[in-house]
């Protein structure tokens, strides 16, 4: 998916929040804002996807604030109340009629906890999301070929997004279970994205192989990411890709028929790229 010109605000406003949560002073804020401005407009180019042209952004904001992770405290916090959920959505998924399905519910429900879009911690509630979304129609629904191709696949590539909500991936990665089972994570801090360290807070590392995609990018630019994990990517039988800056950085690429994007939408560039609504639950084949 390409960058938009209804991008350029967006952008901006996600470098004050960043600014904010690595407790920029009101002096602080407004250099983050002139000179984000500025480096936005050197590094625009509608060729690329918002969050190739994102990073640059989220890094000369860290250099400003000082801070390389200002968001780690929130990623705590909300993976320790995700684990705090975890044995109830297990039960649930436990007792579902179909539990592959229930798993892949909740994980789509896990991507609500996102501050790269704008969200401040008291917009959203986990619980009532879980409730919506356990039982809300797919707008897009390619859960019957995710399920078979799980099921013929010897390795899978299991794409992680942000902190938190990885907790929510745990038992769709229990339904994996079987196959070689990786689970890749940041290779370092960008927003409220998971590190291979957050990821392990999570307990992913119980279930998969934790390997990191060596980037820094709050999406997948293959030749931003490790040779490690890009060898890992096309050699996988199955990639399952996490959240909205996945999707809109592997949409780049041509279709593979092995890459399905779990995610909710967000924005809505994102919206009238799919034709879809704000917070419509997305199963797309790649």
């Amino acid at each position: 998916m390409k960058i938009h010109p209804d991008c350029r605000p967006c952008l901006i406003r996600q470098m004050e929040i960043t600014a904010r949560a690595a407790g920029a002073d009101e002096a602080t804020l407004r250099k983050v804002i002139v000179e984000t401005a500025s480096e936005l407009e050197r590094v625009w180019d509608s060729s690329l996807s918002p969050p190739a042209v994102s990073a640059p952004l989220y890094n000369l904001t860290g250099c400003i604030c000082g801070q390389d992770d200002p968001f780690l405290a929130m990623k705590i916090k909300y993976t320790r109340k995700a684990l705090n959920l975890l044995p109830e959505l297990e039960d649930h998924v436990a007792g579902a009629a179909d539990p592959f399905e229930a798993a892949v519910r909740i994980a789509i429900a896990g991507n609500i906890i996102d501050f790269g879009t704008g969200l401040h911690a008291d917009d959203f509630s986990l619980e009532e999301t879980l409730k919506e979304f356990l039982v809300k129609p797919f707008f897009t629904d390619h859960t019957d070929e995710l399920r078979k191709r799980a099921t013929d696949a010897n390795s899978i590539l299991f794409i992680g997004d942000n902190a938190g909500e990885t907790v929510f991936d745990r038992p769709l990665l229990a339904q994996l279970a079987g196959s070689e089972l990786y689970y890749a994570a940041k290779g370092g801090a960008i927003i409220n994205d998971a590190t291979v360290e957050d990821a392990a807070r999570a307990g992913i590392h119980k279930t998969a192989r934790l390997v990191s995609t060596g980037s820094r990018v709050p999406g997948i630019l293959l030749e931003d990411c490790s040779e490690e994990f890009s060898e890992l990517f096309w050699e996988s039988d199955l990639v399952i890709s996490k959240g909205q800056g996945n999707f809109e950085t592997l949409t780049e690429l041509e279709p593979q028929g092995r890459t399905f994007m779990l995610f909710t939408v967000k924005c809505p560039v994102a919206a009238r790229y799919l034709d879809a609504d704000l917070r419509d639950m997305i199963v797309m084949k790649w």
